[in-house]
């Protein structure tokens, strides 16, 4: 992907990796998975919670009065 100038990156807590009995407690697969990532394509980021968003929070001129 880096030959066409396109960036693969991913997020730690969002990668699920195939493990075995000996690497499921630490996912080594998983971390050796995105170390390759992070070294032959992109970056590898970590977040708190992937799958919330920043709430924006509404505007005071958008209620309604009664």
């Amino acid at each position: 992907m880096s030959q066409h100038g396109v960036m693969c990156s991913t997020i730690r807590q969002a990668t699920t990796a195939v493990e075995n009995r000996e690497s499921a407690r630490q996912q080594w697969a998983k971390e050796l998975a995105l170390w390759r990532v992070a070294l032959a394509w992109g970056f590898v980021f970590d977040v708190d919670d992937p799958f919330t968003s920043p709430r924006i929070p509404a505007s005071p001129s958008f209620h309604a009065h009664s």
